[in-house]
């Protein structure tokens, strides 16, 4: 999670990102050579006589073909917030899914609840609409921008 700097008019942005810690050549590296065993196993099991074993070698590198799939659909994800004098929009980006939503700035609540599994969940509401964010963050870090977010909703808009 970071801040940026605000533009076009908008007093307040932040945005949080995925935390990819290895980039898509690695990750393409890891899944190949991981695939590639699994296949020399399974061809090592057929030609000993052990040929059942190549059904379950193949399923197993569709999965981590699938696998390698979905974590790159989600690389550009992403939650951006900013605020002006008059709207609260929230951005984001799940996979090729993108959401945009804009409420009234004066009329938003920032608001947290536990959830049954001790997860902490943060929300806007505005008008009994609520709109979800740091969905990418951890509990610590979505209290803490839960915390900054209401600050600059209390704030006084500067004409």
């Amino acid at each position: 999670m970071w801040t940026v700097a605000a533009g076009e008019g908008a007093q307040f942005a932040i945005v949080s990102r995925r935390n990819n810690s290895s980039s898509q050549h690695a990750r393409l590296l890891v899944f190949g050579s991981l695939g590639l065993f699994t296949l020399s196993v399974g061809i090592g099991f057929a030609l000993i006589g052990a040929w059942p074993v190549m059904p379950f070698a193949g399923i197993e590198c569709v999965a981590l073909f699938l696998a390698y799939r979905w974590l790159q659909s989600h690389d550009d994800d992403f939650e951006l917030i900013t605020i002006d004098a008059d709207h609260v929009v929230v951005q984001a980006r799940d996979g090729s899914k993108v959401e945009r939503h804009q409420l009234n700035r004066h009329w938003a609540q920032v608001v947290t609840e536990e959830s049954p599994g001790g997860r902490v969940r943060v929300f806007l509401r505005v008008h009994g609409r609520e709109v979800d964010f740091g969905r990418l963050l951890v509990d610590d870090a979505r209290l803490s921008l839960a915390k900054r977010l209401r600050e600059q909703l209390s704030r006084p808009v500067d004409s």
